[in-house]
């Protein structure tokens, strides 16, 4: 993953938020405009309110299961690898 946009979640979780919202909602409009040729302020309000919710969520339950599993035994191979 990309440690800087960790980052970013860790320390400014409402702007990390605030820019998934914001480009949930420009791709939304695109697709609609591309689509449909109209834009659909009531359909738009609730796709991206789905999909922030559920990318937020699916992001702190993933960054908390990576932070538990730290001993290694989750499959990651590369916790004893050590360059020297």
């Amino acid at each position: 993953m990309n440690m800087e946009s960790d980052d970013i979640a860790v320390e400014r979780p409402v702007l990390a938020t605030v820019v998934v919202a914001a480009v949930a909602t420009v791709a939304y409009l695109g697709v609609q405009l591309a689509l449909d040729g109209a834009v659909a302020p009531a359909e738009t309000a609730s796709f991206v309110l789905i999909f922030t919710l559920v990318y937020v969520a699916g992001s702190r339950y993933l960054r908390e299961r990576t932070d538990g599993s730290d001993d290694g035994a989750a499959g990651d191979d590369t916790a004893g690898d050590t360059v020297e």
